[in-house]
């Protein structure tokens, strides 16, 4: 990936809100009194996730987390004293227990708010009640600003339709170099592309719970599948070394399924064409020369693999009717 798709994939507001809720957290904090406000704003930046419903597992999470560390902490500072290696007991247990549990994501941050009963000597009521103060401001700061996310449904659907744009292109270049005509297809941009898109539809739908981006993450999905296929043909129209009157009637098809090739096309009426074809090659008189079978082999080949590209498609219109 170059550093102009690097520039395009950094998460601007992500960083905005990571900012300015730690710096809201620490003043909140402060503004209540709080010992150790700073660790609010830890705490708002370790809340803030990518998607609204990472931030709140993970929240939940380690609200579990700090009260197993406060358990822990507990009954080991007053059994065995507020000393360094008390607390090294402590964060043997504590991550034991965690990695049991699946609370990892509370690890770091709970160990800090305990490195504070440990400086202070401390884990009185009055006390503790800072610490859970600290850790709800951190946190709810952390959750409220990450429901404050973007709605990119209608980009998406945009870079959806370059995304076919580009599908459509690249079958149209498979067309022309069967026709002997020069043509770089450069399926790897299309995969990167598609590949970045399918990344966006997947946080867009945890953000938004999987209710309205659920078909835009199957259908890309179903359109990457297609585009492996499409990696094939691609190899199979380089090992071609000859153009047999079969070769025209190959590339008249795909130049076919690129001008039709759309959302919403079943491609039933397609399939009927790729029959007819089938046909049509199994009717021609039998290769007369070496060079001439294997290049036929090689037709027939690519439209096996048209079938299976145009399979996905009608596949996944039938699931579509069956939800």
């Amino acid at each position: 990936m170059d550093i102009n798709n690097k520039l395009k994939d950094i998460n601007v507001l992500f960083f905005l809100k990571a900012g300015l809720g730690s710096a809201i957290a620490i003043l909140l904090a402060d503004s209540l009194g709080l010992a150790y406000s700073a660790s609010a704003g830890i705490i708002t930046l370790l809340t803030i996730q990518n998607t609204k419903k990472e931030t709140i597992l993970i929240a939940l999470r380690r609200i579990v987390a700090f009260v197993i560390a406060v358990f822990i902490a507990y009954v080991l500072f007053s059994a065995l004293g507020y000393t360094s290696i008390v607390f090294g007991l402590f964060i043997f247990i504590f991550v034991g227990v965690c990695n049991i549990f699946g609370l990892q994501d509370g690890i770091a941050m709970n160990s800090v708010l305990t490195t504070h009963f440990l400086i202070e000597k401390n884990m009185e009521a009055a006390f503790l009640l800072n610490e859970v103060a600290i850790l709800l401001i951190g946190m709810s700061i952390g959750i409220g600003l990450n429901l404050i996310m973007p709605k990119y449904k209608k980009r998406l659907k945009e870079e959806q339709k370059m995304i076919e744009e580009s599908i459509k292109r690249v079958l149209s270049e498979m067309a022309d170099c069967l026709r002997g005509e020069e043509r770089d297809i450069n399926i790897g941009q299309l995969e990167d592309d598609l590949d970045r898109l399918l990344d966006k539809a997947y946080e867009e739908a945890e953000n938004r719970f999987l209710t309205d981006t659920k078909y835009l993450v199957s259908y890309l999905e179903m359109r990457r599948s297609q585009v492996l296929v499409l990696k094939n043909i691609k190899d199979d129209i380089g090992k071609l070394n000859e153009i047999l009157p079969q070769t025209y009637l190959v590339a008249d098809y795909i130049e076919k399924v690129s001008y039709s090739f759309h959302e919403l096309n079943d491609v039933k009426d397609l399939s009927l064409d790729l029959e007819g074809l089938y046909e049509y090659f199994r009717e021609t008189s039998l290769p007369t020369y070496r060079e001439e079978f294997e290049n036929r082999a090689i037709l027939f080949l690519i439209l096996k693999e048209m079938e299976y590209f145009l399979g996905i498609k009608e596949e996944f219109s039938k699931q579509l009717l069956k939800q």
